[in-house]
């Protein structure tokens, strides 16, 4: 055993690599499954996939979406995740290939991410970062839900607090901000969770100890959001026009959640574990897992029903940053060992559990026959003042049989004056010209008064695309600059050349060195 875990430090890459590829290892073998979130896989995996093939990186609109009446589903859904199974499925794996391939890539990524985090902190960096793959909430998110989008976001919580750690240097700008704006990019709701609950505890930490963080702290939030523009900017100001009313209703809202649903009997297990592990530590990081293990399983009262809280959804989906602040903790100060033995006996119930919900998820039969024939998208994406009673309320596929025989394509040729209804969604992108000249139209499905000719669904590209890419891309430039020239500041000897006190990188608690390669970071 210590042969073994003398050559697992000497390589811990390897070792992390090793670990994600076993714990990966009944997906690569069965497939994915029939997870809670399989279809959405399927379906923008597949997307991406065709649209990245064909040279389009970023398509928001998806035409087949709703048996062809399209949806701009990620005009609002976050692409990153998609981006990478996308990616995957364009260079030639097939579409559920390409889903277990991003989640390999992820959760390595994930053990990284962190061993890199306490490695700096000289805090047991491969013993964290393994607990942190094999931790419960992480293991439940890919194989129970399927929540690819949010098992990607496990890669930049270590990534978030490291830039911070390293503020007020430029390198903690560059890399709090960067990371700040990828979570934005994959997953809204945690991205929201992190701000308040991470974010905001660790910046106040670090300005109590160095005023001079405050300012790098702000200009890599503002260069965040700013990074995240192109996306943000559309999702945040289009909303009126899609079904948001499905969002946050029934069991999609957060205030609905509690520790005393049948349902949910595993998230306060966790949350119990998570809790006994962390607490001898008694820092800050304890003080996170404590507030956001009690916020899971809706222990604090009124939390989820305050603006932008209550539309996160579901309150367990704060385990990720428990997870993360536990293990934080205990690579500093491991528990005593019956604590952690009591520990251990309360979170391998969720670990059993997840272990037997998966087994029988991959290997349930999916009807992908049945799915690429309806295309059964988020019913969220439905235009706005579209009919909500042809949703169904237990697996969310939309009744759209009534629609089947109206007329298709980008074009159609009308004979007799009158109203024309066609089967195509409505959204602001989306334009009936006729000879040229715009003709006004509604939704929820495209209808307009027509005279005899023939008419054109053309696209526009809105003000918020334009705008938001304009942002994002004046942002790209400050943060390469921002790199530049710390790049420049290591090779020159002149004082001239040496950046500003405030974003120096030479922070006032001294250099700091990567516990990973020993050179400047």
């Amino acid at each position: 055993m210590r042969a073994i875990a003398s050559l697992a430090s000497r390589h811990p890459v390897w070792t992390l690599i090793l670990l994600g590829c076993v714990l990966m290892l009944p997906a690569l073998l069965w497939g994915p499954g029939a997870t809670h979130s399989h279809l959405y896989n399927h379906m923008w995996t597949r997307h991406f996939g065709e649209q990245m093939a064909a040279g389009h990186l970023y398509e928001r609109w998806l035409p087949r979406s709703f048996e062809g009446l399209g949806s701009p589903t990620f005009y609002f859904y976050p692409p990153l995740a998609y981006w990478l199974s996308g990616g995957l499925n364009a260079m030639g794996l097939t579409v559920g290939q390409a889903i277990t391939g991003a989640g390999l890539l992820l959760m390595i990524a994930s053990g990284l991410a962190i061993y890199a985090w306490l490695a700096e902190r000289g805090t047991r960096p491969l013993l964290g970062a393994a607990l942190y793959m094999v931790a419960p909430y992480h293991l439940f998110d890919l194989y129970v839900r399927g929540a690819l989008a949010e098992f990607a976001g496990f890669v930049w919580l270590p990534l978030i607090a490291l830039g911070i750690h390293w503020l007020p240097s430029r390198r903690g700008v560059a890399l709090l901000a960067s990371a700040y704006a990828a979570l934005i990019l994959t997953h809204l709701p945690l991205a929201t969770l992190t701000g308040l609950f991470l974010i905001a505890p660790l910046m106040l930490q670090r300005i109590l100890q160095d005023r001079t963080t405050l300012l790098p702290g702000l200009i890599a939030g503002l260069l965040a959001f700013a990074l995240a523009a192109f996306y943000l900017l559309p999702a945040a100001t289009l909303q009126s026009h899609m079904s948001t009313a499905l969002l946050w209703t029934g069991k999609y809202q957060a205030s609905s959640w509690s520790i005393w649903r049948e349902d949910v009997e595993l998230f306060p297990c966790i949350a119990l574990g998570l809790v006994l592990l962390a607490w001898r530590a008694r820092s800050l990081w304890t003080a996170i897992t404590v507030g956001t293990a009690l916020a899971a399983v809706n222990l604090i009262p009124s939390l989820w029903s305050i603006d932008l809280l209550d539309k996160v959804q579901f309150p367990w989906r704060i385990l990720a940053i428990t997870e993360f602040a536990a293990i934080t903790a205990i690579a500093a100060c491991p528990p005593r060992r019956i604590i952690a033995i009591g520990a251990g006996v309360v979170l391998a119930f969720p670990l059993l559990l997840t272990g037997l919900i998966a087994n029988a998820l991959l290997h349930m039969p999916v009807d992908y026959a049945r799915i690429d024939r309806h295309q059964p998208d988020a019913p969220e994406y439905l235009p706005a003042g579209f009919d909500a009673a042809l949703v169904d309320r237990v697996d969310r596929w939309t009744d759209l049989g009534r629609y089947a025989s109206l007329p298709r394509g980008d074009s159609i040729t009308i004979t007799r004056p009158g109203p024309v209804t066609i089967g195509h969604a409505a959204f602001p992108i989306w334009q009936v010209t006729r000879d040229g000249q715009a003709v006004a139209s509604h939704g929820p499905l495209i209808r307009f008064d027509a005279q005899p000719g023939t008419y054109r669904i053309e696209r526009v590209r809105l003000w918020q695309e334009k705008v938001g890419a304009a942002i994002s891309l004046i942002a790209l430039l400050g943060l390469a600059l921002l790199i530049r020239r710390r790049a420049i500041s290591h090779l020159s000897k002149f004082p001239s050349y040496s950046p500003s006190q405030a974003l120096s990188d030479r922070p006032s608690f001294g250099r700091l060195r990567s516990r990973i390669t020993g050179g400047d970071l």
